[in-house]
């Protein structure tokens, strides 16, 4: 119970429930900043008017915030013109020497001023990562967890974001907390129900309305209804989790491969999706991959004929970890210098890495046939 609890808190985001002093709606404080550590100086007065801004706060020792940072890095590929700014409160030195591990990252590290950025936006308690968007007028948009940011943020950035709507939403995000803190599941789910009748494609609700029924025990009620939402909502991957993790905790396996392969077949026509979905199923903690749907998953995005040629570069790199971890290192190698290839013509820095990978297969493939290594 205990780690569906977890997941289901993440997948909703409640952090962001915390009692911040900032609302969706309101002007955001400008930036007080001790040490730029990568990429810096940035103001908000600057940008007002012509950028959009994320705003992140993170700390070295958060794993979760760890996770965020390539995700952070593939935003800023995309939104050339976006401005993400990472705080942490820690000392320089600390962040100088972990950020040194990565010399590619192409957004802004900073370090905050005796926790004065920290304090203006969060009251000084919250957990992290947490992400702010701040759009062009200066206005927070939008307050959540980092890997939530994206529909959110291209709405902002079409013009097609309704932001008196996301401040409502989060005063009723508030509320719920509040009950769910007094144990007032009854009460959150009349709350939960009632939005969903106004909002009925809002996951973010779909969830808590999930975690609800779990947490008073109608787990056959809350599968139910998150099969029936992904039956709407087919390829995404928030309600995917969701429902792998009861299925999962209530033991029902051959049930969950089953729907490891619908959800695949689901996403086929999205290579990227599919990329997504191989990497979590492949899992952190050696012993735990999905090693079947995941190798599924990565051929099906890997033959996708409209792949880019760096896509084409991030897929393979997927399939060539799947191919070495099933013991078929000839094709791991094969893909792993289609990878490189791509990486070296387009002047990626991460073609070294790249080719370590490579190395890595060749000299484990040489040991495997029984040859001495130079």
């Amino acid at each position: 119970m205990k780690k569906i609890k977890i997941l289901f808190l993440s997948l909703l985001i409640m952090n962001t429930l915390a009692c911040f002093a900032l609302k969706v709606g309101e002007q955001a404080p400008e930036l007080q900043i001790a040490s730029w550590i990568k990429n810096g100086p940035a103001t908000l007065a600057v940008g007002k008017g012509k950028k959009i801004y994320v705003v992140e706060f993170w700390a070295t020792t958060c794993k979760p915030c760890i996770k965020v940072m390539p995700y952070f890095h593939k935003l800023k590929n995309q939104y050339k013109d976006l401005t993400i700014i990472s705080i942490s409160t820690e000392k320089a030195a600390v962040v100088k020497n972990f950020i040194a591990r990565y010399k590619n990252i192409n957004y802004k590290i900073a370090v905050d001023d005796k926790q004065k950025t920290y304090k203006s936006y969060m009251k000084g308690h919250g957990n992290i990562p947490i992400a702010f968007i701040v759009n062009k007028n200066g206005t927070v948009a939008w307050i959540g967890h980092p890997l939530d940011i994206y529909l959110p943020l291209k709405r902002i950035i079409t013009g097609k974001f309704n932001i008196k709507k996301s401040a409502r939403h989060q005063d009723i995000y508030r509320k719920i907390q509040i009950l769910l803190s007094q144990k007032k599941y009854i009460d959150s789910l009349k709350i939960v129900e009632a939005e969903l009748k106004n909002s009925p494609g809002n996951t973010q609700f779909i969830a808590l309305k999930t975690y609800i029924l779990f947490h008073l025990n109608k787990k056959t009620e809350a599968l139910e209804f998150a099969g029936s939402m992904l039956k709407k909502h087919p390829a995404n991957m928030e309600l995917f989790e969701l429902k792998a993790h009861m299925l999962s905790q209530m033991k029902k396996y051959k049930e969950l491969d089953a729907f490891y392969l619908t959800f695949i077949n689901n996403c086929k026509a999205n290579p990227v999706l599919l990329n997504q979905l191989t990497r979590k199923l492949l899992g952190t903690r050696f012993g735990e991959a999905k090693l079947e749907p995941a190798l599924k998953a990565a051929e099906l995005a890997y033959s996708n004929r409209k792949l880019h040629k760096l896509q084409r570069a991030n897929i393979g790199e997927t399939l060539a970890r799947i191919y070495y971890m099933t013991g078929r290192i000839d094709r791991a190698i094969k893909i792993q210098k289609v990878v490189c290839r791509i990486l070296k013509k387009n002047k990626k820095p991460k073609y070294v890495y790249a080719l370590r990978i490579l190395e890595y297969y060749e000299r484990a493939y040489k040991l495997g046939q029984g040859k001495q290594l130079k």
